[in-house]
């Protein structure tokens, strides 16, 4: 990752996903934003992930696929707040990229070291 690479962005791109499923996404995160987190965790979220105690996966399914973002609470900002890390699509049980939880957690730990990246992800 650099400070220049609109990972979110670009993942939406790659994985052409639909207007329909960025809808999904879209009102997805609009809920993350309004309710209280108790709410949200049992329904839109897995995690805390294992082994990964700090990373969360949103849960939106689509009819061919599951979107998968990973994110984290925080890490810069107040904990009701939640940071995009990395774009992940689950299908038949499998996450792609296989490597999404280790390379989210990599960005999360680049985010801290570089705060004003966080808007580019």
């Amino acid at each position: 990752m650099s400070g220049r690479d609109p990972i979110i962005r670009r993942w939406l791109r790659d994985e052409t996903i639909s207007p329909k499923e960025q809808a999904k996404l879209d009102l997805a995160l609009n809920r993350m934003r309004t309710l209280d987190f108790q709410l949200i965790s049992s329904t839109l979220l897995a995690g805390p992930l294992r082994g990964r105690s700090k990373l969360y996966k949103l849960r939106i399914r689509c009819q061919n696929r599951e979107l998968r973002p990973l994110l984290c609470r925080g890490p810069i900002t107040p904990p009701e707040d939640f940071t995009l890390l990395l774009g992940a699509i689950e299908t038949g049980g499998k996450l792609r990229p296989a490597d999404a939880e280790a390379r989210a957690a990599v960005h999360r730990e680049e985010l801290i070291a570089n705060p004003g990246w966080r808007s580019l992800l």
